[in-house]
């Protein structure tokens, strides 16, 4: 099993929900697979998904779905 880069804990195949900023706009990417680390949850993307993670952001094609994010600012609240 492979292990993690920052912790040295375990990686785990997983697929996750991946945020990603392109243009000022966070785009919210689903199924996305990944290696976890199970004890620091540092996320790892291999190179073929970032190539498609990429891909999908650019060719800005009408998403499955929209949502609302919530904004905090820390300026504000600190």
């Amino acid at each position: 099993m492979k292990k993690c880069p920052l912790c040295s804990g375990q990686l785990e195949e997983k697929t996750i929900t991946h945020p990603q900023e392109y243009r000022g706009r966070i785009i919210i990417l689903e199924n996305v697979p990944a290696e976890v680390c199970s004890q620091c949850g540092e996320v790892l993307l291999r190179p073929d998904v970032l190539e498609r993670v990429q891909e999908v952001v650019w060719a800005e094609t009408a998403p499955r779905r929209t949502t609302r994010v919530p904004v905090y600012d820390l300026a504000e609240v600190i």
